[in-house]
C-alpha cells in the first residue's frame, strides 16, 4: 500500500474550472464517512521539523530547537492566531532564509551556472557591502531606464537579497530579462539573420519556461479555452486549467503566435553591447544594452501582450510586466464576464505569477501542480495553484506569505500512515499523484499520505548536510562550480597556472579559489553537482530524486562523514568531545545525540538497529568516553544515506532531548536567538524565561543578547509503505 492522507480541499473559488462541464466527484466516488483529508494534519512538533527543512534548507540542530518553536506554536495559539504562520514567520526570520532562497530563485529563473553562457558575472557576487530593502523597492516603483536606489552599482545577487529583504520578489523577475540577454550564444558559419533568430529562439524558449511555463508548439493542442484531454464527462476529464484565458491576451489568440513573433523582443542585434545603457544603474558586468535600436533586422513585427512592431527589446518587455505587476499587486486578477483577463500585460503578469507559485509549491512540497502539458490534471490541482497565486499576487508578491500559505495547506504535514487518520487509506484529492486515478484498484485511484512523502531537492540536501554537521562554506565559495571560467573545468592546478601565465591570462580566478585558498575543484564539484541532480544551465536542468547512480554520486561525497579539508572541527568532534568529558554519557547518549541532530529521532529501535549499532559502537550501555570520532562517522555516514534523511514529507518522531545536545542549542540558547531575532511578526516579539517561551506585545520585552553559536537538526523515522 501507498502511505496514505486524506485531505478535503476547502477552496471557494468562483468562475469556471475547465473547458466542458467541470464538476466535482459524482457522488458514487466520494469517500465513506469519516475523518476528511484536512482533519489529518500532523502536530505541532511535525510542522516544525518539516518547516524548518522546507524554510531554511535544514532541519532543527536539535529537539530543543524544535521544543522551543512548539511553544511558540502553543503561545500564537492560545492568543487566537494563526500558529502556523507564527512559527513559519519566525523560521523565515533567520538569517539562512535569505541564502536558501536566493538559490531557488536562480533555479527557478533557470539561471545558467556554467559554460559559455554562465551568468556568473551577474549572479555570482555582490557589488555592496550591505544589503537591505532600499534598492528592491526602488526598482519595484520606477522603469529600467530609472536610476536605482542611487547608491551605486549592483548586480543581481544583490537585487535577489534586496528583494527577499523586501518580501517582494516582483524586481527580480523584472530585472533578470536583461541579464537572461546578456549572454547570447555562439552562431557561426551562418548569417546575420539566422544568428539573431537562433539566439531570439533560445532565450524565448528559456523564457516561455521559466515566466510562463508554457510551450508555444504545445498550444494548438493545449491552451486555457481548450484541450483534447478536455471532457464534459467527469470521469473522463483530464483538464483543468487556471481561469484567466491568459494566452487569448498574451499572444491574440489562445492557440498562440508565430514563435518568432512571440520571441522577438530577446533581439540581440544592434542592441546587446551596442550601447552603455544599464538598467537601473546596474553594474556592467551585467550587461549593456544600447538605449534605441532600429528596425528589426529580420523584419518581424513582435507580438507578445502589449508589444507590437519591429523595435522593441527587453527593455519593452520590462515595461509591460512592471505594468502587469502592478495590476495584479494587491487585488489579484480581474476576470471578465467572458472569463478572461483583459488586459494583456495583466495576463503576462498572471502567467508568470502561476509559474513563480508552483516553482515555491514544488520546492517545498517536491511535487507539481501541472502536468507536461503545462495545465493540472484535475479540479483539486487548479483550484489550490489559482488560490495560492491569488494569495501571492494580493500580498504584493511576497515570498513569506506564499511560503506560509503553502505549509498551511492541507497538503503538507500530514499524519503518517500508520496513525491511520481517514475513513480509508487513499481519502485525498490527487494533488500529490495525479496518475493513480487509473489504478486497477478503485479504492487506490485517489492519494494517500505516502504520496506525500518525496525526495528532498539537491541543493536542499547539501545545505542541510553541511548545517546539521557545521562544515562551513569552502574558500572562495561560489554558486558557480567552474567559478564562471568557461573551458577551466578540467585542469589541475598545473594546467591552471599554466593557462593564468598565458596571454590571456584565463582560469586565474579558478586557480586563485582552488590551488592557492584550497577550495573545491571544478573537476571534483561540476561532477557531483551534476550527478545529484543541481540545475546547471538549460540543457541540463537538474532532476530530483536519488536513483541508483545518483546515490552513488552522494556516497562518494558523504557516505564517510568525512570533515571537508577546510574545516577545522565539526558537529563530529564537537559531539566526542563532550562524550569524553562526561563520565556519565553512555554510548547511546552519543549515538542519541547524532540522531536527534541528523534525523529527528533522538531514540534507538529495539532490534535490528540496536544490533547494528552495537556492531558498530560496541556495547551502547557502555561508557561514552570511548567513543571515537572515527567510529561516529561511520554511523553519521549511514544516516546520511538513509531514506530518513534523504527523503520529505513525513518528520521524524522526535523523543527526549539528549544528554549530550549541545548548549548553543539547548532550549534556553534557542529561545534567546529567536528573543533577540524577533519571530517575524510585526508588534509581537518573544520573551524567555528557563525552560519556557512567552510572545509578548513588541513594546514589554527587552530583546536578549544573542548567543555566538548556532543550532541542530532531526529527520522522520521509517521506510515509506510501497504501493501494494
Amino acid at each position: 500500500m501507498r502511505l496514505t492522507l486524506p485531505i478535503t480541499l476547502s477552496l471557494a473559488l468562483s468562475g469556471a474550472w475547465g473547458c466542458g462541464t467541470d464538476t466535482a466527484l459524482p457522488p458514487g466516488d466520494q469517500p465513506p464517512a469519516g475523518p476528511t483529508f484536512d482533519q489529518c494534519g500532523g502536530d505541532p512538533p511535525s510542522f516544525v521539523r518539516q518547516a524548518f527543512l522546507a524554510l531554511d534548507g535544514r532541519r532543527p540542530f536539535s529537539q530543543a530547537e524544535t521544543d522551543v518553536y512548539v511553544d511558540l506554536y502553543k503561545a500564537a495559539a492560545t492568543q487566537a492566531r494563526d500558529p502556523k504562520d507564527a512559527v513559519a514567520r519566525a523560521i523565515m526570520n533567520r538569517p539562512e532564509f535569505t541564502e536558501h532562497w536566493l538559490d531557488v530563485v536562480m533555479d527557478a529563473l533557470h539561471v545558467q551556472r556554467i559554460d559559455l553562457q554562465t551568468e556568473a558575472s551577474c549572479w555570482d557576487q555582490g557589488a555592496r557591502a550591505n544589503g537591505g530593502a532600499s534598492l528592491a523597492a526602488a526598482i519595484r516603483d520606477m522603469p529600467a531606464t530609472g536610476p536605482g536606489d542611487g547608491q551605486g552599482a549592483f548586480t543581481m545577487a544583490d537585487l535577489a537579497r534586496s528583494a527577499i529583504a523586501l518580501d517582494d520578489l516582483s524586481p527580480v523577475y523584472r530585472a533578470q530579462l536583461f541579464s537572461l540577454v546578456s549572454h547570447p550564444m555562439e552562431a557561426n558559419n551562418v548569417s546575420p539573420v539566422e544568428a539573431e533568430l537562433a539566439r531570439r529562439a533560445e532565450f524565448g524558449d528559456s523564457f516561455d519556461a521559466a515566466y510562463l511555463h508554457r510551450d508555444i508548439v504545445c498550444l494548438g493542442c493545449h491552451n486555457s479555452e481548450q484541450s483534447i484531454t478536455d471532457s464534459n464527462d467527469p470521469a473522463l476529464d483530464r483538464f483543468w486549467p487556471v481561469r484567466g484565458l491568459a494566452e487569448k491576451a498574451i499572444y491574440g489568440d489562445s492557440t498562440g503566435t508565430d514563435s518568432n513573433r512571440a520571441h522577438a523582443a530577446f533581439r540581440v542585434d544592434q542592441f546587446v553591447g551596442a550601447g552603455s545603457a544599464v538598467p537601473w544603474g546596474w553594474s556592467p558586468a551585467c550587461g549593456t544594452f544600447a538605449a534605441s535600436v532600429p528596425d528589426d533586422i529580420a523584419g518581424i513585427d513582435v507580438k507578445l501582450a502589449s508589444l507590437t512592431g519591429k523595435r522593441a527589446t527587453v527593455f519593452d518587455l520590462e515595461a509591460a510586466l512592471r505594468r502587469g505587476f502592478t495590476a495584479l499587486r494587491g487585488t489579484g486578477p480581474v476576470i471578465g464576464a467572458d472569463g478572461a483577463i483583459a488586459d494583456p500585460d495583466t495576463a503576462l503578469a498572471w502567467l508568470v505569477t502561476l509559474k513563480i507559485t508552483e516553482d515555491m509549491w514544488k520546492q517545498v512540497t517536491g511535487t507539481a501542480l501541472t502536468i507536461a502539458n503545462y495545465y493540472p490534471r484535475n479540479q483539486a490541482s487548479a483550484e489550490l495553484l489559482d488560490k495560492l497565486a491569488t494569495r501571492f499576487a494580493q500580498s504584493g508578491f511576497s515570498l513569506k506569505t506564499l511560503l506560509s500559505a503553502i505549509v498551511a495547506t492541507d497538503y503538507y504535514n500530514r499524519q503518517p500512515p500508520e496513525l491511520g487518520c481517514g475513513a480509508q487509506p487513499y481519502s485525498y484529492p490527487n494533488v500529490f499523484d495525479p496518475w493513480v486515478i487509473a489504478d486497477a484498484d478503485p479504492a487506490k485511484r485517489q492519494n494517500g499520505p505516502g504520496d506525500a512523502v518525496t525526495a528532498i531537492a539537491a541543493r536542499t540536501l547539501v545545505s542541510a548536510t553541511n548545517a546539521a554537521l557545521a562544515w562551513p562554506p569552502p574558500p572562495a565559495a561560489t554558486r558557480f562550480p567552474d567559478y564562471g571560467e568557461t573551458g577551466c573545468e578540467t585542469l589541475g592546478c598545473a594546467e591552471l597556472q599554466q593557462s593564468c601565465d598565458g596571454t590571456d591570462h584565463a582560469c586565474c580566478t579558478t586557480l586563485h579559489a582552488v590551488c592557492e585558498m584550497g577550495g573545491m575543484m571544478p573537476q571534483v564539484e561540476l561532477p557531483f553537482e551534476r550527478g545529484i541532480g543541481m540545475f546547471l544551465r538549460n540543457s541540463e536542468r537538474g532532476f530530483r530524486g536519488l536513483d541508483f547512480q545518483a546515490r552513488l554520486v552522494w556516497e562518494d561525497r558523504f557516505g564517510a562523514c568525512a570533515r571537508p579539508a577546510w574545516a577545522t572541527s565539526d558537529f563530529i568532534d564537537t559531539l566526542t568531545m563532550a562524550a569524553a568529558a562526561d563520565p556519565t554519557a553512555t554510548v547511546t547518549d552519543v549515538i542519541a545525540a547524532l540522531k536527534d541532530r541528523l534525523v529527528g529521532e533522538p531514540s534507538i529501535a529495539a532490534g535490528a538497529e540496536h544490533d547494528v549499532l552495537s556492531a558498530m559502537m560496541g556495547e551502547l550501555d557502555g561508557p561514552a568516553t570511548g567513543v571515537t570520532s572515527d567510529a561516529l562517522r561511520k554511523v553519521c555516514g549511514a544516516l546520511l544515506e538513509s531514506p530518513q534523511f534523504l527523503l520529505q514529507g513525513i518528520a521524524g518522531h522526535g523523543g527526549a532531548r539528549p544528554k549530550l545536545t549541545p548548549a548553543s542549542a539547548g532550549y534556553d540558547a534557542v529561545c534567546t536567538d529567536l528573543s533577540a531575532r524577533g519571530p517575524g511578526i510585526p508588534g509581537l516579539a518573544v520573551s524567555c524565561a528557563p525552560g519556557a517561551l512567552t510572545l509578548v506585545a513588541a513594546y514589554n520585552v527587552t530583546p536578549a543578547e544573542a548567543p555566538s553559536s548556532g543550532q541542530d537538526v532531526p529527520v522522520r523515522r521509517g521506510r515509506p509503505h510501497g504501493r501494494r
